[in-house]
This record gives C-alpha cells, structure tokens and sequence, in this order.
C-alpha cells in the first residue's frame, strides 16, 4: 500500500502498518486498540488534542487549510473560540524565538515507511532537518506527571516521545542509512506560554528500540487476531464494555491508573 496525505490516516493504512501511535495506545490498553481498529471503538477528540493540532498545522501544515474544516473552533461571530486565541498565542510564541523557528526548517509532514523488525511501520515527520529529526509537541507545562504504579516521571516519559522519536528515528534509519538525533520543540499551554526544544539522549531511545523488539511479537499476534488482547480496566473501552462476573475485594482497588492524552 502506497501512503499519502489522503490515506495515511485511513483504516487500511492503520492495518496494513504499524505506527508510533499505535504502539503507544497498544501499551497503554491492547483491548481499547483492537476495539479501535475493529470499528467498535472511537475515542473522542479532546480539546487538548485539537489546540496541539492548530499549533501543529501553523508551523509545519496548512493553519488555513486545517481551520477551514474545522468551523467549531469558531464563535458565532467567526472569531476563534477561547482555547485557539490560546492555541494561536503558542503560536505567537514560537515564532518570536529565533532557535525554535531554526528547530522548525526543514521537510514538514514527511511521510516514510520501512520494517523494523520484520514488520511495516509508518510515520509521518513534523519536521526532517538536515541533520536532525524534530517532533512539535504542546503540554500544559514542563512539571513532572504523576503516573500511577511509576510516580511522577517527566513529561516527555509520560506521553512516551521517546519511544515515538526512537521509532521515527529506526525508520529513517532504515530508509536513508543515516542515524539523525531526535529533538521535540515543545510549547507550553500557560499564560504566557513557554518553550523548549529537548534532545531525546541516544541511549534513552536505544532503550525504548529494545523494549519495541520484545513486545513487538505480542503486538503483531494480537492484530492478527492469533492472540487475545488484555484489557487496561481503567480506559474508556474498558470502562464502557466492562461484564461484571463477581464481587470484587477491596485491595483490588490499590494499584492501576490510567491517563488520558
């Protein structure tokens, strides 16, 4: 299958490759993904996720383009809706600082695909520099996150960038025979917003490439349909498809946890 702008996002597509994204929701629950791709589950557009999508289509997409089919961030009056005049300050942002607009020259939206580890993957780049790859990303600021059963980790362990830059970067790798570091430009969703452009440290990403090969067999074998996927019971898909079987103990209750992007 030959990926482009109009089917990289498709159900065919989402099939036929594996993807950062899907790794990290296969992860976080192997039910709620399977759901997903089976057409039995959809999971909601969240604010937070549409003002990192603004962001994203005005400094690597087509801001005009990517608003013109979205008329709900717009008032009645045609003004834009409080979190995108919020949405278009990071903007602001961003393109007064000198070295995060360096961080933004580049190819945008690249799409590649390569095998890692005997299995198609895809991946679409924000942006392919000369010698780096980068990834914008927004957050509501750069305090730790607290994630049950791990405690509070850094912002970037907690959405799992750098297993998505890890795999960005294997890809690459396997298409142009170059190892190029990782970077994520991030901004802020505070008043003011802030800014950062971190480096993704080697053996961090090396790290996550082992752990992808060990759980990358599971995965496939689950999409397959070979193997049963394991329930989260904390996720919306769990929460919605759950079939009580018996009363539970209340030490049950002590572990577990779940977030959502």
């Amino acid at each position: 299958m030959q990926l482009n702008e109009m089917n990289y996002f498709s159900h065919e597509a989402d099939m036929a490759y594996f993807s950062a994204s899907q790794i990290k929701s296969f992860k976080k629950c192997e039910a709620a993904t399977m759901a997903e791709l089976n057409g039995l589950y959809r999971r909601e557009m969240s604010q937070a996720l549409m003002v990192g999508q603004y962001v994203d289509a005005a400094l690597t997409g087509d801001l005009d383009e990517w608003c013109g089919a979205r008329p709900e961030i717009r008032k009645r009056d045609g003004s834009l809706r409080a979190e995108f005049l919020q949405a278009s300050e990071m903007v602001g942002r961003a393109n007064r600082d000198p070295l995060f607009m360096d961080y933004m020259e580049g190819d945008h939206q690249t799409i590649l695909t390569a095998p890692l580890f005997g299995v198609p993957f895809k991946a679409k780049f924000d942006v392919l520099g000369a010698d780096r790859i980068v990834d914008l990303k927004t957050v509501r600021d750069f305090s730790p996150v607290y994630l049950p059963g791990q405690g509070r980790v850094d912002f970037a362990t907690a959405w799992d960038w750098p297993l998505q830059m890890a795999i960005y970067q294997r890809i690459y790798e396997r298409v142009e025979g170059v190892v190029l570091p990782c970077y994520l430009a991030v901004i802020t969703k505070e008043n003011p917003p802030d800014i950062r452009i971190v480096q993704i440290e080697q053996e961090r990403m090396d790290a996550e490439i082992a752990w992808l090969e060990q759980v990358l067999p599971r995965y496939e074998a689950i999409k397959s349909g070979a193997i049963d996927p394991e329930r989260c019971d904390a996720c919306a898909w769990c929460r919605q498809s759950r079939v009580l079987e018996a009363p539970e103990q209340l030490s049950d209750f002590e572990t577990g946890g779940w977030i959502d992007e």
